[in-house]
This record gives structure tokens, C-alpha cells and sequence, in this order.
């Protein structure tokens, strides 16, 4: 079974046709690697016009659900936008990671890794500047179903624990 990457993209408030090129650019380079991409910009159907995207409250009724169905299905989070402030983004990675405990990998631009300081480094899983890098990493600590199966029995193992002290700790 291939691997299931979440294309998280910030695409409100951007030209249509930036965020359709960049989406299937994107799609293609993985699925070449042999990557199944469950993209939102795609199953939108978001057109490459000149117009700003903004999606209306009665599309995001559908959208957002169907997001986060994709995003369950998907074995790792991809944030393709991590340089800009997308409201969106940061619900799918918070839904992917904080809900589901699902893994998630930061690509930013060529050159514009953040600081080591960054929080992105003590919360995501990965962070790099290329698509190239990333595919590396998800094949190498996600690849098969037995290397998911011990990532995700590890993190549990560390998270669990906590997470339950933490909720009772909710009571007081």
C-alpha cells in the first residue's frame, strides 16, 4: 500500500491559479515517487483563474468535513505553506497532529528554513526546504505499514501517559 500524504496548502486570500500550479506540481512530483496525495486544492476543484480564492461559509460546510476525512485517511501531514499564515493550515495540522497523532512534515521554501529555535522544531516531526528531503524522510520513518505501526506505538507510549495527567488535572 502506498503511502497517504495530506497536502496542506494555504490558498485563501491567494490567486487561484498559483495555488492550482503549485497544488499539481506538487501532486505530480510525489505521486512519481510513488506517493498517494489526497490534496484539497484538487478535490475542491479549484479553478487556475486570475481570481483571489475565498470560499463562501455554505462551501466550507462541505469542505472542511471533507478535509478532515482526507486528512484521517492520510498516513502523514504535508504543510507545503509553513512561510505563510494560513488560518486553514493550521486547523488541518492541529486536527492531523493534536487530534489524530498523525505525523507532520514542514517544507518550507529553498533557503528559508526557520531559526533552530523555532517551535516547529520541538513539534512537528520534520522540517526542510525540499520535497525531495521529505520523500526521504516519510519513506524512511513511515514506509512501510510495521514502521507506522512503531512510530505510532512509540509516540502514544510517550504521549498517553501525559495526556491522561494532564486531563485530569483539568478538574481542579
Amino acid at each position: 500500500m502506498a503511502i497517504k500524504i495530506y497536502a496542506a496548502r494555504g490558498m485563501t486570500g491567494r490567486v487561484k491559479e498559483e495555488v492550482v500550479n503549485e497544488a499539481k506540481q506538487d501532486k505530480e512530483f510525489l505521486e512519481k515517487a510513488g506517493l498517494t496525495v489526497l490534496c484539497p486544492v484538487a478535490k475542491e476543484g479549484v479553478e487556475a483563474t486570475k481570481q483571489i480564492l475565498l470560499s463562501s461559509s455554505k462551501a466550507m460546510k462541505s469542505y472542511w468535513p471533507e478535509d478532515k476525512r482526507m486528512i484521517r485517511e492520510a498516513h502523514v501531514l504535508f504543510d507545503h505553506s509553513p512561510h505563510m499564515n494560513s488560518e486553514g493550515v493550521k486547523h488541518e495540522l492541529g486536527y492531523g497532529r493534536y487530534a489524530l497523532w498523525k505525523p507532520v512534515v514542514r517544507i518550507y521554501p529553498s533557503g528559508k528554513l526557520p531559526p533552530k529555535s523555532s517551535v516547529a522544531y520541538f513539534e512537528d516531526d520534520y522540517i526542510c526546504d525540499s520535497l525531495e528531503e521529505a520523500i526521504e524522510y516519510v519513506y524512511r520513518v513511515h514506509g512501510t505499514f510495521r514502521k507506522r505501526l512503531k512510530w505510532r506505538l512509540k509516540m502514544l507510549n510517550r504521549c498517553i501517559p501525559k495526556w491522561l495527567l494532564f486531563q485530569l488535572g483539568e478538574f481542579k
